[in-house]
């Protein structure tokens, strides 16, 4: 079973929307030298050509950007409510937030909450806005940690 820690889970960067971001920049600027290639040599058709495959393949990733952009956000608003669980407690238990673990980045009935060497399960509420702590125990004692930079 993994654990995720308090640092991991706010910390969390996305570096493939960087790549996406690079790459529809490299092809704004093939389309810009193409059009003007185009322009330039206006009886040749290969370069309009060129230009609309640009086009198309810079509306892809576009569309793709923005789908990301979408599911990015929701993931960030769910592993806002598990650190919001994280948080509330450690205060609880009066222990610092570096010793407080979840098994999950999503907000679930089920999901477990480790606080030094207990486990709690943590009961969410149907309307998502209050949580019910109850002691657990494990089946399998092997337990994975990922802390921030793993």
């Amino acid at each position: 079973m993994t654990f995720y820690s308090y640092d991991y889970l706010t910390h969390q960067n996305s570096n493939h929307i960087l790549f996406q971001l690079a790459a529809i920049s490299i092809i704004i600027l093939i389309i810009a030298a193409v059009s003007w290639l185009w322009y330039r040599h206006k009886t040749d058709l290969k370069y309009r050509d060129l230009v609309i495959i640009m086009v198309l393949l810079l509306l892809l990733l576009v569309g793709i950007q923005v789908n990301e952009w979408q599911s990015l956000q929701s993931r960030f608003s769910q592993k806002s409510q598990v650190t919001q669980i994280m948080q509330r407690v450690a205060q609880e238990k009066d222990v610092p937030r570096q010793q407080v673990w979840s098994n999950t980045a999503t907000v679930s009935s089920g999901m477990l909450i480790k606080v030094k060497a207990q486990i709690y399960n943590v009961t969410v509420n149907p309307d998502g806005n209050s949580y019910t702590l109850t002691k657990a125990t494990t089946i399998n004692a092997r337990l994975n940690y990922v802390k921030r930079g793993n």
